[in-house]
């Protein structure tokens, strides 16, 4: 099966809001540390093409970069609660239904007293 690549076109609507919304965070972040996008891209090591591509929102730009872009300014700690277990509802009850429904026995008396 070929590789295909994710654009605006092909993605699902909200990968593309959600992609949009962290770029335009990011973009704000940026503004209000008063830093330029020339300034945070030599800072994260990007090019300044990668980094206004982040600021749009462009599905394609790896995530690594945005988690640099994050690293840098100083929002890190978000990283934590992406895809999260102890967040992950439904994850939580399809595993709670996959457990037995009762406790068996072993087979034969257990001789350690």
């Amino acid at each position: 099966m070929p590789r295909q690549n994710l654009t605006n076109d092909t993605a699902p609507l909200a990968v593309v809001r959600a992609v949009e919304r962290l770029g335009q965070n990011i973009a704000r972040a940026r503004i209000r540390r008063g830093l330029r996008q020339v300034d945070l891209a030599k800072k994260t090591g990007l090019a300044l093409g990668t980094l206004k591509r982040i600021e749009e929102g462009s599905p394609t730009t790896g995530l690594s970069a945005y988690f640099t872009v994050l690293w840098a300014l100083g929002l890190e700690q978000e990283f934590d609660n992406l895809a999260a277990p102890e967040r992950d509802e439904e994850g939580k009850t399809l595993e709670l239904a996959r457990q037995p429904q009762r406790v068996r026995l072993k087979k034969g008396l257990d001789a350690d007293f």
